[in-house]
């Protein structure tokens, strides 16, 4: 496959994003160990970035690569505890953090008050219609504009909507003419980025579901 300079600026991108640092887990099996953090209340009854709405009382959690529907093994390397939790958002983008767990996941974990924790992931289970041969990227062009200032307003509407969606905002030529479009997240699957434009369409910033 020919990948064409923009493609390649794009790839570049998301690895960097994601951080050479972090690991890819995509088998059952794997582990990781780092620092993990929680979020409660703040974001009770918001959307998450599957599209799903978060619940400081499930026990879910944000990865920055895992498949959404990943069950994994979260345990405080300080005590011994353990949860399992499913991926359902992305995140945390703070620091070296390789783990964001719902609030009364941290609780189970006993590091609620401390805020954070030194834990290790193990991967238990894969979502069933997980197959990295077939693996896409979707995302949600939101808006194409002529004027840069209504794109950069249109970017920081999304952002405000949801603190971890990735918006990426490109300038082109088109026919001689200066054109800036938004994109908004990165999804495993059409289905997650349908999902995710509904509650967008809701807030008057839904786009075109595209893949990446």
């Amino acid at each position: 496959m020919i990948f064409n300079r923009k493609c390649y600026l794009f790839s570049v991108i998301i690895f960097l994003f994601i951080g050479i640092s972090q690991p890819i887990l995509a088998q059952t099996n794997d582990t990781q160990k780092g620092q993990a953090s929680w979020y409660g209340s703040k974001y009770h009854g918001k959307p998450t970035s599957s599209g799903e709405l978060y619940n400081k009382n499930k026990m879910t959690a944000a990865h920055k690569t895992l498949p959404f529907g990943t069950k994994v093994k979260v345990t405080n390397l300080e005590n011994n505890e353990s949860v399992i939790v499913r991926i359902n958002d992305r995140g945390p983008f703070v620091g070296d953090r390789i783990i964001d767990v719902s609030e009364v996941a941290a609780r189970e974990l006993e590091f609620h008050k401390a805020g954070i924790g030194n834990v290790k992931v193990e991967v238990l289970e894969l979502p069933m219609d997980y197959n990295p041969a077939n693996a896409g990227i979707f995302t949600i062009q939101t808006g194409t504009y002529t004027s840069i200032r209504n794109a950069e307003q249109l970017s920081q509407k999304l952002k405000a909507f949801d603190k971890h969606l990735v918006v990426e905002l490109t300038n082109e030529d088109f026919r001689g003419k200066k054109i800036h479009r938004i994109k908004a997240g990165r999804f495993e699957s059409r289905q997650q980025a349908d999902a995710f434009n509904e509650l967008l369409k809701e807030e008057g910033l839904s786009g075109l579901v595209k893949e990446a």
